[in-house]
């Protein structure tokens, strides 16, 4: 399977929000680099609750059956972290063409649903 690490670092200096639990990514989108079909792919999106309020994530759903989600079902607290990983199967994907699936994350933070997406090139087998 193909791993790509990132980490917290992004999220180190930020800035504290009031008026309730508020949802901070290192980044929205990603792009994962060209694979063959049949590849695992895993991505994780790092966060801080950056709110005032602790932060519940009530639904992460990926868009399609392709992709799987991970993401912590306990309260984080302001200036808590998180990870929610996700794993795209591309053995569904057309070749050559470029895919995206998208993840739905809904929360009590004070922007209540929003969407990672992750993109990708699937390449024939050799």
């Amino acid at each position: 399977s193909s791993i790509v690490i990132n980490n917290y670092s992004a999220l180190e200096n930020f800035k504290q929000n009031n008026g309730g639990a508020s949802l901070l990514f290192n980044e929205i989108e990603y792009e994962f680099p060209a694979v063959e079909q049949g590849t695992d792919l895993e991505h994780s999106f790092y966060f801080v609750n950056n709110g005032d309020a602790p932060l519940v994530l009530t639904n992460v759903k990926g868009s399609c059956g392709c992709t799987n989600v991970d993401y912590p079902e306990d309260p984080i607290n302001p200036g808590g972290k998180g990870v929610i990983t996700a794993e795209v199967n591309n053995s569904g994907k057309p070749v050559d063409k470029k895919f995206r699936v998208s993840i739905t994350v809904e929360s009590n933070a004070q922007n209540p649903k929003l969407r990672l997406t992750l993109r990708g090139i699937t390449l024939e087998n050799k």
